[in-house]
């Protein structure tokens, strides 16, 4: 898609954002159900990319302070540093959450 839209030179940052927002949405959502159902949604103006992932958690997604020899924990905080910005919202009816991140 970013090759499409003009904005291979986001590749890295967007497939990075991609793979850690799916890697917590999949968690999220083996928490409260057997199968793991997530969505993802790429959107571009042609100059930033918005990476959008629905899980079937309604709990908010909160970045943690994991040591340095703590193997999880430290996929939000890398969201947070190679992103423009990030956040979530959850959906009114409880079903599930958005978290979103801005390729820059």
């Amino acid at each position: 898609m970013l090759w499409e839209w003009g904005l291979t030179s986001l590749g890295e940052s967007a497939e990075l954002l991609v793979t850690e927002l799916i890697t917590n949405a999949v968690k999220a959502s083996r928490a409260v159900m057997q199968a793991a159902p997530v969505r993802l949604w790429l959107v571009s103006d042609l100059a930033q990319v918005l990476i959008l992932v629905w899980d079937a958690s309604p709990q908010p997604r909160v970045r943690v302070n994991a040591s340095g020899e703590t193997e999880n924990g430290r996929g939000l905080t890398l969201v947070e540093a190679i992103s423009e910005q990030w956040g979530w919202y959850g959906r009114d009816d409880g079903d599930g959450k958005f978290v979103w991140a801005i390729a820059r």
